[in-house]
């Protein structure tokens, strides 16, 4: 074999492997956007037993239409989303695995800040010759259960 057949078949498998390199990221980025859009789903979000009731008291509300994602995520672009979805599912997944989640579930801190500014950018035109449009709205304070039920919520190890 000349060196210019050797060449042409080096280059050949080359250009074969990249061809299979493409096929294989094309798949895994559909895997992934496609995991990503499962994971923000409502039906993700209530498939586990901690959440079994506030996803029936969500799917019964005026708010069904919003996914939860659309509510507890924060607005902004896609790095700072992905970074919170990672650290908020990896913490709902380890603590829904050893099934240490309380029987009240409450929202963090961070969570009332993120569903609040949520509320504000749906809602802005109905409050915003109020104070409530000049900042520090609290609209949790007032609307607590209007979307997941009014008490205290079943969830965690209770639930099975």
């Amino acid at each position: 074999m000349g060196k210019t057949a050797e060449y042409l078949k080096k280059l050949s498998s080359g250009w074969i492997l990249a061809g299979i390199g493409a096929i294989a990221g094309i798949i895994l980025g559909f895997l992934m956007v496609g995991g990503y859009h499962l994971a923000g789903s409502s039906y993700f979000c209530g498939s586990c037993h901690s959440m079994d009731y506030v996803y029936s008291k969500w799917h019964a509300s005026k708010h069904k239409q919003f996914s939860c994602v659309e509510c507890h995520m924060p607005a902004g672009n896609i790095a700072t989303k992905l970074t919170y979805k990672a650290t908020a599912g990896l913490n709902d997944l380890f603590h829904e695995t050893i099934r240490d989640y309380p029987a009240a579930l409450t929202i963090s801190p961070k969570g009332k800040h993120i569903a609040n500014d949520n509320c504000l950018r749906c809602h802005f035109s109905t409050v915003e010759n109020t104070s409530m449009a000049k900042g520090g709205a609290n609209c949790i304070k007032c609307h607590h259960g209007l979307v997941h039920g009014r008490g205290i919520e079943k969830g965690g190890l209770t639930i099975e």
